[in-house]
């Protein structure tokens, strides 16, 4: 479920659709949070995906900071530009060939 914590993503549509996995809407993680719940909300969700065994992936990574909060919660997956800026496809074989060839 893409953007889960927005719109028509919501704890409903996760009770009644088959997913299997969660894709925190990046505004989480986002700058503007003028009440100061957007971290506690975002522990209580990844909680409650790993409890059902949902996949959890967050969007819109970009510092360290945010990446080390989101494994301490129990995050499993991310992407964002911490990780890589968009890229094309040629660019992104090269980058997994170097990666496979490191490992």
């Amino acid at each position: 479920m893409d953007d889960f914590g927005s719109g028509y993503s919501s704890l409903n549509m996760l009770k009644e659709a088959p997913v299997n996995e969660i894709k925190l809407d990046m505004r989480f993680l986002s700058a503007a949070d003028p009440y100061g719940r957007a971290e506690e909300i975002l522990h209580m969700i990844i909680t409650m995906g790993n409890h059902m065994k949902l996949s959890i992936i967050a969007e819109g990574v970009e510092t360290e900071q945010q990446k080390v909060m989101l494994q301490g919660f129990g995050c499993n997956k991310a992407q964002g530009y911490f990780y890589a800026r968009p890229m094309r496809k040629v660019e992104y074989t090269e980058l997994l060939r170097k990666d496979k060839a490191e490992n």
